[in-house]
């Protein structure tokens, strides 16, 4: 039995040394969530080494590395809370992992384990190097499903970054590892949790892969490819939705005169700009060489203006800083869930190519015919 679970968590470690391999060749377009990747798995392959090492100290069955045995045990009841914070910062875009109270709980699970080498809070081995659960063993679990349960609702509140479809994927392969807790806990000889997370993880590392297909490589955010599914999705869901089109001026110029590095660098700033202008109402997409679209669900015509507003205070601000001198025309309209959607984006962009039109007018003035 020690021979197939030791078997078991090798191929756990083996796995997720290719999959981070693989991550370190080939960063994901989000690099936060490539480096938090890394890291998740670098933690879970200690987590197997501590249980490979804790069943060899099982299967001698003596008293000499209890001081050992204590030690790893610590280190494995501290790191699970490290891991699914980690995970819960990758998901939630700061909606919950930047309120600094919540590191409390990983702080009040590190000071109770370390105690517990000498309380027997959390476990205890007696002076044979037996194993028994301590009074309050199921303190750091409980931590543990804290941070998982937030994990799953920023999961689902994250419908700017993953489609229905994404987020039932996610679900499914976070929902392995607490299968396995309760597999474990009601029979603690099967060692479960840390191979079933490292499956976990190589599918998750598969689904960020998957989803690079949805950004643009240029801008950094979501592509044509995306837009179109949503905009579908939104068309069946009949949500209100505002779309506001935008279009970047004077982008072949810039390849013309300055070259195309300094146009992509231009396609960058823009589509960050925009995103950082609309990132509480609404997710930007490059949907053509200088063509941007921001989708708006439930979004007033005062939050629009706003957004637009900040939209312009960030490129006067950035154009003030850099040379490369970026200018918007934009124009939005509103989907009621009764019109047809793709006609509704055709009038945005009529009204961003008037808009348009007046600044070409506007910059083609002389400054004494104003």
């Amino acid at each position: 039995m020690y021979i197939n679970s030791i078997t078991t968590q090798i191929i756990g470690i083996v796995m997720l040394l290719f999959t981070t391999n693989l991550s370190l060749r080939n960063f994901i377009i989000d690099r936060h969530k490539t480096i938090g990747f890394i890291i998740v798995s670098s933690l879970t392959i200690a987590m197997l080494a501590f249980e490979i090492v804790e069943t060899y100290i099982i299967s001698l069955n003596c008293a000499d590395y209890i001081l050992l045995h204590k030690i790893i045990l610590i280190l494995g009841f501290i790191l699970p809370n490290f891991i699914t914070y980690i995970l819960l910062s990758l998901n939630d875009k700061g909606k919950f992992s930047k309120n600094k109270l919540l590191l409390i709980p990983l702080i009040v699970n590190i000071i109770i384990n370390i105690a517990t080498y000498r309380t027997g809070w959390i476990f205890y081995i007696n002076s044979q190097g037996q194993y028994f659960r301590g009074n309050y063993f199921y303190l750091q679990l409980s931590i543990n499903v804290f941070y998982y349960i937030l994990m799953m609702i920023a999961i689902f509140m994250n419908d700017s970054d993953y489609d229905k479809e994404d987020i039932q994927f996610l679900c499914s392969i976070f929902a392995l590892p607490a299968i396995a807790v309760i597999i474990q806990i009601t029979f603690p000889e099967y060692y479960l949790i840390w191979v079933t997370a490292a499956l976990s993880l190589m599918l998750y590392y598969i689904f960020l892969r998957e989803l690079q297909f949805k950004f643009d490589l240029t801008s950094g955010i979501k592509n044509r490819r995306a837009f179109i599914n949503k905009m579908l999705q939104l068309y069946k869901s009949k949500k209100n939705t505002a779309i506001v089109v935008l279009d970047l001026n004077d982008l072949k110029k810039i390849n013309d005169s300055k070259g195309h590095d300094e146009g992509d660098e231009a396609i960058y700033k823009s589509a960050q700009i925009l995103q950082e202008s609309f990132k509480d109402i609404g997710t930007a997409y490059r949907i053509g060489g200088d063509e941007f679209c921001v989708l708006c669900v439930n979004a007033s015509k005062k939050q629009i203006e706003d957004a637009l507003m900040r939209l312009l205070k960030l490129l006067e601000e950035s154009n003030k800083r850099d040379d490369l001198k970026i200018v918007f025309a934009y124009g939005y309209d509103f989907y009621t869930g009764i019109q047809d959607i793709f006609e509704v984006f055709e009038a945005a962009d009529k009204k961003m190519y008037e808009h348009k039109a007046k600044i070409k007018g506007f910059y083609g003035r002389r400054r004494e015919d104003k």
